[in-house]
């Protein structure tokens, strides 16, 4: 009989215990539950990307070439060499542009730079001496 009461009390204590930590037991249950909603809709956007994303491999034709990953990485860092290359390229082409096409019309456009060039120098030094003369 003792035996059974104390195997009774026991009981009592773990069903009190159990009663005690039942709400703490339920939220972590929603919490799971609320982060196992986070990580299938996760788990869903990831394999609507993947879809994406082979679907957009297979339109460049990449598979057909057998390019991979590090092949298609060089490839675009080999395209971004040349840009930077042809970028170059145009910004020289851009200076000859401006140049007119016969060699005697380009030395008149250089003198008449150098005139220019003389205009503003005068303009400049009638500046400076007027500033300090006023300062006087």
């Amino acid at each position: 009989i003792r035996s059974s009461q104390n195997r009774q009390a026991k009981l009592r204590a773990l069903l009190e215990d159990r009663r005690k930590a039942a709400p703490i037991e339920e939220q972590k249950a929603r919490e799971w539950e609320r982060n196992a909603q986070v990580v299938s809709q996760k788990s869903n956007e990831y394999r609507e990307r993947l879809a994406e994303l082979q679907s957009a491999v297979k339109e460049s034709g990449a598979e057909e070439r057998g390019l991979d990953y590090d092949q298609l990485k060089e490839l675009d860092t080999r395209v971004e060499e040349l840009r930077a290359t042809v970028d170059k390229k145009q910004n020289i082409y851009k200076g000859y542009e401006a140049l007119p096409p016969d060699i005697s019309l380009a030395y008149v456009k250089l003198e008449e730079a150098k005139i220019k060039l003389e205009q503003l120098r005068a303009e400049c030094e009638h500046a400076v001496d007027a500033a300090f003369s006023m300062r006087k």
